[in-house]
Formats: C-alpha cells, sequence, structure tokens
C-alpha cells in the first residue's frame, strides 16, 4: 500500500525526476511514522484513561500555582506589616529601651507565681475539701484537658529540648567552621533573637503544664504547701524556672547588646578588608586592628557578652538534662 501510494507521488511529479527502490523505502518509513503518530494522537484523545489523567494533571497544576500565588501573597502581605511596625514608634520603644525588657521579665515572674500562689501560702482543710469534690466532679472533662495537657507539656519540652541540641551542637558548629566569618554572623543575629525568645516561651509552657500535671496525679497538691511537695519535683520546678529566666535574661539582657557589638566590630574589620576568614580570628593578625583601642575594647567587650551566653545557654542545656532524666525515669514501656 505504502510503495502503491508513493509510486502515485512519483507519477504526479512527472517524467522529468528519477527515484530508485531504496529512496521510495525511505519514503515509505517517513509515512509509516507520520500514521503511527496520528494514530497515538488519535487514541490519547479518544481514550477515557489518558484523557482523565490530563485532566488531573492540569488540576494538580492549577492548585499547585493558586496555592504557590496564595502563600507568596500573604507572605508579602505579613512583611509589609512587619515594615509598617518596625517604622512605628512603639518598635522604637521596645528595642532601643530597656522599660519593655523590665516588664516582660516582671510579667513573667507574676505569671509564675500566680500560678504558684496556692501552693505558696497554702489553704485551710475546708479549701482542700472543695478542691477534691471538684476535681471529682467531671471526670470526662477532666480526661480531656489532661490529654490537651500532656500534648502541650511533652510537645514543648520535645521542641525546646531539639532546639537546644540542634543550635549547641550541630548548627553553630558547622556553619561556624564552613562559612565566612561575617557571614556566619549575619546568619547567628537572626537565629539568636529567635533561638532564645522560643526557648523562653518553651519552658514556661513545660513549667506550667508540669504543675498542673502534678497537680492533676495528686489531688491533695492543689492546695498543700508547696513545702510538702516530693523534693524531687521541686528540682524539676526549680530547673524548669530556672532554664526559663537565663533565656529570658539572654533574650533581653544579653543578645541586644552583643549584637550591637557584633556590627561594631564588622564595621571596623570591613573598613581593613578582614571577615572573609572562616574560624577564628583574635583581632591581632591586623596591624591596624591591634593598633586601634577602640577596636580591641569592642572586640573584649563582645566576647566577655559572648562567652556569658554561651555559658548560660550550657547552663539551661543542663536544667534541660535534669528533666530529661526525670522523664526517662519515669517512663514505662507498654
Amino acid at each position: 500500500m505504502c510503495l502503491h501510494k508513493m509510486e502515485q507521488r512519483v507519477a504526479g511529479l512527472g517524467g522529468g525526476q528519477l527515484f530508485d527502490g531504496a529512496m521510495l523505502s525511505e519514503l515509505c518509513l517517513v509515512e509509516k511514522k507520520q500514521e503511527v503518530t496520528k494514530a497515538c494522537l488519535l487514541e490519547k484523545v479518544h481514550h477515557p484513561e489518558v484523557k482523565t489523567v490530563a485532566e488531573e494533571e492540569v488540576l494538580y497544576r492549577d492548585v499547585l500555582v493558586g496555592a504557590t500565588q496564595a502563600t507568596r501573597q500573604l507572605f508579602d502581605a505579613c512583611m509589609q506589616l512587619r515594615e509598617k511596625f518596625r517604622r512605628s514608634t512603639t518598635y522604637k520603644i521596645l528595642t532601643r529601651t530597656t522599660q519593655p525588657s523590665h516588664a516582660i521579665s516582671m510579667l513573667f515572674v507574676s505569671f509564675i507565681l500566680l500560678v504558684l500562689w496556692p501552693n505558696l501560702v497554702g489553704q485551710s482543710p475546708a479549701t482542700e475539701a472543695e478542691a477534691a469534690v471538684d476535681s471529682s466532679a467531671c471526670p470526662a472533662s477532666q480526661t480531656r484537658a489532661n490529654v490537651l495537657v500532656s500534648l502541650a507539656y511533652f510537645g514543648s519540652f520535645a521542641t525546646h529540648f531539639g532546639a537546644q541540641m540542634w543550635m549547641t551542637f550541630v548548627s553553630g558548629l558547622a556553619l561556624y567552621f564552613n562559612l565566612p566569618r561575617h557571614t556566619f554572623g549575619r546568619v547567628q543575629e537572626i537565629l539568636f533573637p529567635k533561638y532564645f525568645s522560643m526557648g523562653t516561651g518553651l519552658s514556661v509552657v513545660t513549667l506550667l503544664t508540669f504543675i498542673k500535671l502534678q497537680q492533676t496525679a495528686h489531688p491533695e497538691l492543689l492546695s498543700a504547701n508547696i513545702r510538702s511537695w516530693d523534693p524531687l519535683v521541686i528540682l524539676q520546678l526549680v530547673s524548669l524556672a530556672l532554664c526559663a529566666a537565663l533565656e529570658l535574661i539572654v533574650w533581653l539582657y544579653l543578645a541586644p547588646p552583643m549584637l550591637r557589638l557584633m556590627h561594631q566590630k564588622y564595621h571596623f574589620e570591613a573598613s581593613e578588608t578582614v571577615g572573609q576568614e572562616v574560624g577564628h580570628f583574635s583581632g591581632t593578625e591586623n596591624a591596624q586592628l591591634r593598633r586601634s583601642n577602640h577596636y580591641q575594647n569592642v572586640h573584649k567587650r563582645f566576647r566577655q557578652i559572648h562567652m556569658a551566653t554561651a555559658m548560660v545557654n550550657m547552663v539551661s542545656l543542663l536544667c534541660t538534662f535534669v528533666h530529661l532524666h526525670y522523664l526517662a525515669s519515669r517512663v514505662q514501656l507498654l
């Protein structure tokens, strides 16, 4: 059939052109390929499964593009609100004065004391009996509340412990030994405030939920004086509260001046084309920086605050390990 068509085409072209058998065979192969291609296209159009897959792929792409655009618009809106807040007077007061730090510290201490106040002052036996009756009134609702409290407790503690391990032993060391020093400092400038603010919040949640779980497991503790609590439980309260307080101090009082000193230090070093080296830099390798008393004072002060921050972070990690040991000693495998 293919040869017959080729002969007809040759006859139509006239006798002025000569075609041999090889050329006719090649033209026949081209014709067959075109017919196969047309058949495949017709099959794709009329086959319902292929059509369904194509429609699903188009729908998936449309949904993915729409979700990406919506996420981008939400992110842009948040960034605009953030920039608007940064230009406000409230932001200047919060970041350039120490009064907000004192207020946050007072709120933190007041909230902890408010939660522990019944146990600090103790209550009468009649009040203890009323608390016991109230605790046994609605067991179903209390069970649901206990599940939520347990979820918040274990979730906050696990997240906090994981963040501490990652920032202390993985992220910090990996970036320090692989990035230029100034680049590493810019990254830590973003991570430090978020790390310690998140740690403070998670420590407070862990502390409050731990108190709530203890009072639920032992209803007599609802109104008992805290001196009558188990010493091991009191140790956990102290370690969690100390961890939260230390991270709060770093977040509000150590990180801001440390970052300001880092900016001053980097400004001096950039003027001397220093800062792209990886790892430790003492400031004595450059003659101009070594002779600058102002740079040496800034560098010394920065190192002191940075060392204090590192020590506080290790102490807070130790407090977390104390509570981790407490949990491990009470885990019972099913």
